[in-house]
């Protein structure tokens, strides 16, 4: 069995219908959105609506968070927040709905799904953990790995003796070991910011215990160009270069 984890994909539809099309072409079996569909892109409504009808199951992000419960916009920077309240006004009865039922977390065949850090959390940043909590969190985790997103930034987290072990991620195939336990940090789809602007997501294959990470070009300038159309912070805009 294989699945695709897709995470942050920020309202960036352009992104988003790429990473579809290389998810297709490599013969999955389940896609998992790890949250933030929405946010700081110009098409959240178009993201949302392909998100419901290909039935695919997504964790709350801390974006979807500030949809659900307004009061929570208070957490982000200006800029978020101004791009969160145009986002609200562009989004349908049944994406709101949808939101209003997103879970915090997932797990199955061995693996945890959750936005931030584990176990439920859409707020907590990985790279805020310190190694004790770390190591903690990786002890008492029933599960052999755990996928999140959230930093936008691909990265892998495990025990190795008595150290943390952290391991950039780059395009590449990875075998875990069957006896660790894992955090996997997806990256983004929607708004990279690992230093390559390539929408990103991974392939997990449940037999070969293997993560392949995938790097899809897409079309950044009609992205862009959708940006300051919508009257979104320009932030939002050269972010993606």
């Amino acid at each position: 069995m294989k699945t695709a984890i897709i995470s942050d994909l920020h309202g960036n539809a352009v992104a988003v219908r790429e990473v579809l099309a290389s998810i297709e072409k490599a013969g999955i079996d389940r896609i998992i959105c790890l949250g933030d569909i929405i946010g700081y892109g110009p098409e959240p409504e178009a993201v949302m609506a392909t998100i419901i009808k290909l039935n695919i199951p997504t964790i709350i992000g801390n974006h979807e968070l500030a949809i659900k419960q307004p009061a929570f916009l208070e957490w982000f920077n200006p800029n978020a927040r101004i791009s969160l309240e145009k986002t609200r006004e562009m989004l349908s009865e049944e994406s709101l709905a949808f939101i209003d039922n997103m879970p915090n977390a997932i797990t199955e065949n061995g693996c945890r799904f959750v936005h931030g850090y584990p176990p439920d959390s859409p707020t907590i940043y990985l790279f805020e953990v310190p190694d004790e909590r770390l190591e903690e969190t990786l002890e008492e985790m029933e599960e052999h790995v755990c996928f999140v997103g959230h930093t936008h930034e691909l990265i892998l987290v495990s025990v190795q003796g008595d150290e943390i072990e952290r391991r950039i991620l780059q395009r590449e195939v990875i075998n875990l070991a069957p006896d660790k336990k894992y955090i996997i940090n997806s990256g983004s789809v929607g708004q990279p910011r690992d230093g390559n602007n390539y929408a990103k997501y991974l392939i997990y294959d449940h037999g070969k215990d293997q993560v392949a990470i995938k790097y899809v070009p897409y079309n950044i300038n009609e992205t862009i160009g959708k940006i300051y159309q919508a009257g979104l912070p320009e932030q939002h805009a050269w972010r993606l270069l």
